[in-house]
């Protein structure tokens, strides 16, 4: 498949890159598309790309690094770099212009901490007078938080600038999809309720020809040799061995609608003083789970917060996958298949509710000061409610067509709720968002604020 996109994030790789010597951290969850992006920029380029494996020692780690260093540029034998100090210091001492990659850098505070402090100490005292292009990713949002942005990290201030990659937009994913020859609307769309914007999965689809969501269950999913037939359990196991199976029944329960941390606690039976560790690794080891609290609440004070999945595809695999293993190993695809497909509507409603939330938000941003979802103990919620100086705006989202009279009942329905915000001061508007809303102008006539599809940039799909 094609590189696609990721424009301005090229366009600043290239400016540092002229600008060197620079130094650049490239951060975003798994599958984002992190090392697509860097290799698309290094292609014309004399780069070296090391990979971080986090279940090899640093002599092993360095001596590879030696020998692709050796055969990449052409070095003489007599060269050694068998010592991370003699490593570096050949990389900082190079005399050409030269793109260095390290590829899930935060793995050296498990391999061999001092890496990264000797990494500094280079940096302070050669790298401003070096012809490096220093590039530094990882999907560990959080550990790369703790390298380069806490006050007392080891890079604290050394990078030029941290780019952080976000999975690519719905009509980007919807166009992508088309380019691929998925033709059908409806079909695009479910195959992003399905993946997302996490383009990595996107190349399965071309290499598979799959072109509808049955074909990509069949292909990807729900057979022996399909690709992604342990996605989500070779990602925890890698990144939590022995004590992937808490994880596991973490993102279950949440697959599951439960995402308060005492629901998930209920469901697992376990304490709810044990998750935070591990719903912390989820949020910003891994960045598949994000954690939320209603728009009219502060992050830090609130005790109403939930855990959401920020992951399309983990959140299907954590319901159909793992909490059906006997089905799956036994080989019963045809079984699982069929739940899948009769469930999709419903399951994949708070995927759709996600996607047109998010280009809402975007539509509406030079309005409102803060917008998002909101919601109280007693189970009353609004999809997005959005805050602004002048007035609020109020919006329900429906993932099917919606006729004049259901959308008039969704509306009244949502005024009632709207008095139960606590803190409202000033005129709150009311909207709807559907696939299709039937008398859309009328309503808008009437005062009030509606979205298909269409009007979001998104061709029309019959529910």
């Amino acid at each position: 498949m094609r590189f696609y996109g990721r424009t301005a994030e090229l366009g600043l790789m290239e400016h540092l890159y002229a600008a060197a010597p620079s130094f650049l951290v490239v951060t975003g969850r798994r599958r984002v598309g992190k090392t697509e992006l860097i290799r698309e920029f290094c292609r014309d380029k004399q780069a070296l790309y090391f990979y971080v494996d986090a279940n090899k020692s640093i002599k092993s780690l360095i001596e590879e690094f030696g020998q692709l260093m050796t055969k990449t540029l052409d070095l003489p034998g007599y060269i050694r770099t068998d010592t991370p100090e003699a490593f570096l210091e050949f990389l900082f001492s190079y005399e050409r212009p030269l793109v260095v990659v390290f590829d899930e850098f935060q793995r050296f505070q498990k391999v061999h901490p001092s890496f990264i402090s000797q990494m500094q100490r280079f940096w302070d005292l050669k790298g401003r007078e070096s012809n490096l292009f220093l590039i530094v990713s990882g999907s560990s949002v959080g550990m790369i938080r703790k390298i380069f942005l806490d006050g007392d990290a080891p890079l604290f201030r050394r990078a030029d600038n941290i780019l952080t990659l976000r999975p690519f937009e719905p009509r980007d994913c919807l166009a992508i999809l088309k380019d691929l020859g998925v033709e059908e609307p409806a079909a695009q769309l479910d195959l992003y309720l399905l993946f997302g914007g996490t383009i990595y999965y996107y190349t399965f689809l071309e290499k598979y020809g799959c072109t509808d969501l049955s074909s990509a269950l069949d292909r990807l999913v729900l057979n022996d040799l399909a690709p992604l037939r342990r996605e989500m359990s070779e990602v925890m196991i890698e990144e939590f061995g022995r004590e992937h199976a808490t994880y596991y029944e973490i993102l279950a329960a949440i697959a599951e609608g439960k995402m308060a941390q005492k629901e998930i606690a209920d469901f697992t039976g376990r304490a709810p003083t044990s998750l935070p560790p591990y719903l912390r690794d989820l949020v910003d080891l891994l960045g598949i789970l994000e954690y939320r609290v209603p728009v009219t609440e502060d992050r830090h004070r609130s005790k109403m917060g939930r855990y959401v999945f920020s992951d399309n595809f983990f959140r299907f695999y954590a319901r159909y996958i793992y909490r059906n293993m006997s089905l799956y190993e036994g080989g019963r695809y045809d079984l699982l298949k069929g739940r899948i497909l009769s469930e999709w509507k419903g399951f994949s409603g708070r995927a759709f509710e996600e996607m047109v939330r998010a280009l809402l938000v975007r539509e509406t941003t030079a309005q409102y000061e803060r917008a998002g979802a909101w919601w109280n103990r007693r189970g009353d919620e609004i999809d997005l409610l959005a805050l602004g100086q002048q007035g609020d705006l109020a919006v329900e989202i429906k993932n099917r067509d919606l006729t004049f009279s259901e959308a008039r009942g969704i509306l009244s329905a949502l005024e009632k709720k709207i008095t139960l915000v606590k803190g409202l001061s000033g005129p709150v508007r009311t909207g709807i968002a559907g696939r299709t809303v039937q008398g859309k102008e009328k309503l808008r006539a009437e005062g009030f604020s509606v979205w298909d599809l269409a009007d979001l940039g998104i061709c029309p799909v019959r529910g």
